[in-house]
């Protein structure tokens, strides 16, 4: 396992003790965010169009036409970070995936070749 994880690289395995993507969202009128793809799309969503309205409204005393579009666009930005999120949680996900099945297969290989060869011992042993 140790020479598996030094020739693939600790990267391969980050998946497995790093928590889901989060990204740090910054709306047009100064409004932050964080947005944790651990929560489910719908709640995501609503957040991020939210922050969007949030910002629009802060947006709103100095660029009015502005804020209208970025309130108008709320839905496609939410598409847009929710494709971006869904997109490195897979990337991670197969990573992760790869190594764990590159790191299982030499014990397994090792088993399954153990128990043919004390089966075709077994048939060589005198029978009582």
């Amino acid at each position: 396992m140790a020479v598996v994880f030094l020739a693939k690289g600790k990267d391969e395995f980050k998946g497995l003790w790093q928590p889901n993507v989060q990204l740090q969202v910054e709306y047009k009128g100064v409004v932050n965010e964080v947005l944790d793809s651990s929560r489910r799309p719908e709640e995501l969503r609503r957040q991020i169009i939210d922050g969007v309205n949030r910002g629009a409204a802060l947006l709103q005393r100095t660029d009015p036409t502005d804020a209208k579009k970025q309130i108008e666009g709320a839905n496609q930005t939410a598409d847009e970070l929710l494709k971006v999120m869904a997109e490195e949680n897979e990337k991670r996900s197969e990573r992760t995936h790869a190594a764990v099945i590159l790191l299982a297969t030499p014990p397994i290989a090792l088993l399954i070749v153990g128990v043919t060869i004390a089966w075709i011992a077994s048939g060589f042993r005198k029978s009582a």
